[in-house]
């Protein structure tokens, strides 16, 4: 997959360089069951006529750049991380377009013009509610009516889990209840953060403990206990999240993983959360106070 980052205009001398390409179209955070959707749909569509495959997202997310004064947002996908997805997914072409203020004041036929247009595209896929332009005041009818034979556009419907729209809003309220059981209907597998393990492990019999440091820019559930799978070098480990802190630099966990004799210092691991277990999490414990109360609750 190549990856092509645009951090302001468009620079037209790069225009004949382009690829004619099928361009879905979105934020696509978390890249869940809706989204999956509007990719496979610009996927067949780049088949059938025999061109790219690509994606056009933002970065960073719209609301810090409209709202600074408000909580900067935290991702279920991270940038890296929905890269990945992406790849796996089959994206030839992916566009990572600078959410800047000057870029918020486009209106929505230059964004068309210079963003779509420009970039070689012949073929625009993108969700029933997708909004771009100036103040969201371009829409997919308004795409439609722009220069009619000049661009094909598909509109993806609303797929939906028990009569809710599924939408990367829906999955942070789930993780905001500590409802991650319920994310794999909207997600398509249980929520993943990556992270790093920066403490060295405590062993107790067949138990490991060990501190992971996660970029605070990851959405976390709420604070509580969880049961959670641990991959480590390629093996799953069974495990429980004790506690979930965070600082202004990072969010850090205190895991307990079952049956784990490696020694994981400072490897990148994947946490999914699998199940809310119960109760308030112990604040004021670290490692050696879970070992002294033996709180071996896997």
């Amino acid at each position: 997959m190549q990856t092509i980052t645009i951090k302001s205009s468009i620079d037209k001398s790069t225009f004949t360089e382009m690829e004619a390409c099928v361009l879905a179209l979105g934020f696509f955070d978390g890249v869940h069951i809706g989204h999956q959707k509007i990719l496979e749909t610009a996927k067949q569509i780049a088949l059938q006529k025999q061109c790219a495959f690509g994606v056009m997202t933002f970065y960073p997310h719209p609301k810090d750049i409209l709202f600074p004064h408000m909580e900067p947002m935290t991702y279920l996908t991270p940038l890296p991380l929905k890269e990945d997805r992406f790849e796996k997914l089959g994206v030839e072409k992916l566009f990572v377009v600078e959410f800047s203020p000057d870029f918020a004041r486009l209106s929505p036929n230059d964004f068309v013009e210079q963003y779509i247009i420009g970039l070689g595209c012949i073929h625009v896929v993108a969700g029933f509610d997708y909004h771009y332009g100036y103040k969201g005041l371009g829409n997919m009818k308004t795409l439609t009516e722009y220069n009619p034979g000049s661009l094909d556009v598909t509109t993806v419907p609303k797929i939906q889990h028990s009569d809710e729209k599924i939408s990367s809003t829906a999955i942070r309220k789930l993780l905001d209840e500590g409802h991650v059981q319920m994310i794999p209907m909207y997600l398509g597998d249980f929520y993943e953060i990556n992270g790093e393990m920066n403490q060295s492990s405590l062993f107790h019999k067949k138990h490991q403990f060990l501190n992971l440091i996660v970029k605070k820019r990851y959405r976390m559930p709420k604070p509580g206990i969880y049961h959670i799978q641990v991959e480590i070098d390629g093996i799953n480990y069974d495990g429980t999240c004790h506690q979930i802190s965070s600082n202004e630099h990072h969010a850090s966990l205190l895991i307990q993983l079952k049956d784990c004799s490696v020694f994981p210092s400072k490897k990148r691991m994947k946490v999914k959360w699998l199940d809310y277990k119960y109760g308030k999490q112990n604040e004021s414990y670290g490692m050696n106070e879970y070992m002294k109360k033996d709180e071996l609750v896997i």
